[in-house]
């Protein structure tokens, strides 16, 4: 049934005071990871030949997928079923929501690994046609248990908003404690191989995953006992489970897709091109980073106006900084693809405008997806997902025989347009909000205006 917002609660938001240390953890943790992701993107590059780049980012973005399989989509069922459990002082049953999906991401991504470990040899010839890839079983069936965890984990800490930890513990420990492992290579004049940069990441990744299993324990075992509900949180999980797959599926399969259709080379200038159209992002990532339990709150407490204002201020603000990288990169991109990978790759020089394009289109459609998936509309996420990822994948495809890397980055970026442009449609349909930005200076000042004297009142 279809939510308006007429009739939601007055009361000053509470949320303020916690949004603005989400936003500082989460800004501090992206400009950490983003020049570390980038450094360690540089350095694979001028270490490896292309096609071994090429390859390498294959694999990564193969292990993705098939962690996120692995996860059922509890990454996304922890934020939410732990973030209301907390809003509702049931700690416990937080505890068990936890407990439960460490324990079904351990059975599920575990069971992936051991099927690829038996067949991955196959995968790798005939799939990819690649015997390197064929060679790398081993390391790919134990990455993907490591990738699982290692992506879940920090999702649970974002569900008890502690976005310090969560930020920490993710994307900012991993790129940087690569790029310092790759730097010291480089430093120390050693030659290297795509085996050895593969068993390093590998290894990085089980040191993360222990390290951040040990912190949570800390942080659960207090919390009590509480039946695990397996069967509940499978029931939220597996729809976002769809979505997620859908999304990762679509955003990572390019990189696939080419790895079947053309040589390493090609692969390589197009994740260059790809990685520096990904700053574009940046913003919505910072919001994505702490904004998913607020909005599971605010939907919980019914304050749909308060979600509605949250959502139209930072999808303004991300699309305003994204515009700005986006004519930066119009600029500079050619001259920056050489300057950081190498002449070989300014020839992705259109490429990274393309994406670019996709990705200042991503950055204004918001939080509308997520809000969907926090606020109960899970189904509805998965449907409108799922349809672009079929149509997105099967374009790629086409693309990649045809026409290439650049007819790859095109249907990427229609794609992308295609799925924001439903999101904000349906959570309009389905909770009577609007997302989308509001680029009128007085709007988004008053939107933050908003949040800001809420933290301020809560704060004396």
């Amino acid at each position: 049934m279809t939510q308006t917002i007429e009739g939601t609660s007055a009361a000053p938001p509470r949320l303020s005071p916690r949004l603005l240390s989400g936003l500082g953890w989460s800004t501090a943790g992206r400009f950490a990871a983003l020049p570390a992701g980038a450094a360690a993107t540089v350095l694979i590059a001028r270490t490896l030949q292309p096609s071994a780049v090429g390859t390498y980012f294959v694999i990564v973005n193969l292990v993705s997928i098939l962690a996120i399989i692995g996860m059922l989509g509890l990454n996304q069922a922890v934020v939410r079923s732990v973030s209301e459990a907390m809003t509702r002082r049931r700690p416990a049953t937080a505890g068990a929501v936890v407990r439960t999906s460490l324990r079904l991401t351990a059975v599920a991504s575990l069971t992936l690994g051991l099927l690829f470990l038996l067949a991955g040899n196959a995968v790798g010839r005939h799939v990819f046609g690649s015997a390197t890839i064929a060679a790398e079983t081993g390391w790919i069936a134990l990455f993907i248990p490591l990738m699982a965890f290692r992506l879940l984990v920090p999702e649970a800490f974002r569900g008890f908003n502690d976005i310090k930890w969560a930020t920490i513990l993710g994307d900012a420990a991993t790129n940087v404690t690569l790029a310092l492992a790759l730097a010291i290579i480089v430093a120390g004049g050693w030659k290297t191989n795509l085996t050895e940069v593969l068993v390093i990441s590998v290894g990085l990744s089980a040191v993360l995953v222990v390290l951040s299993l040990q912190r949570l324990r800390t942080k659960v075992k207090p919390l009590g006992i509480d039946p695990a509900g397996a069967r509940a949180l499978l029931w939220i999980a597996l729809p976002l489970l769809a979505t997620g797959i859908s999304w990762n599926v679509m955003v990572q399969i390019d990189t696939v897709v080419l790895g079947v259709f053309r040589s390493g080379g090609d692969v390589a200038y197009y994740v260059a091109g790809s990685r520096l159209a990904a700053l574009l992002l940046v913003p919505l990532m910072i919001g994505v980073s702490f904004i998913a339990p607020l909005i599971t709150e605010l939907w919980a407490d019914r304050r749909l106006l308060d979600l509605e204002r949250l959502l139209k201020a930072t999808s303004a603000l991300t699309g305003i900084a994204s515009g700005v990288g986006l004519l930066a990169l119009a600029v500079f991109g050619p001259w920056a693809l050489s300057l950081l990978f190498g002449d070989y790759y300014r020839r992705g020089g259109t490429i990274l405008l393309v994406l670019a394009v996709g990705g200042l289109i991503n950055s204004m459609g918001g939080y509308s997806g997520l809000a969907l998936m926090m606020a109960g509309e899970q189904l509805a996420a998965m449907l409108i997902t799922v349809f672009v990822a079929v149509v997105t994948i099967g374009g790629s495809a086409v693309a990649a025989a045809t026409s290439g890397a650049l007819g790859v980055a095109i249907v990427m970026t229609c794609g992308i347009t295609l799925l924001n442009v439903l999101t904000v449609v349906v959570l309009r349909a389905r909770l009577g909000i609007w997302a989308y930005p509001d680029f009128a200076l007085r709007g988004v000042r008053e939107s933050v205006g908003r949040l800001l004297a809420s933290a301020r009142s809560r704060t004396r």
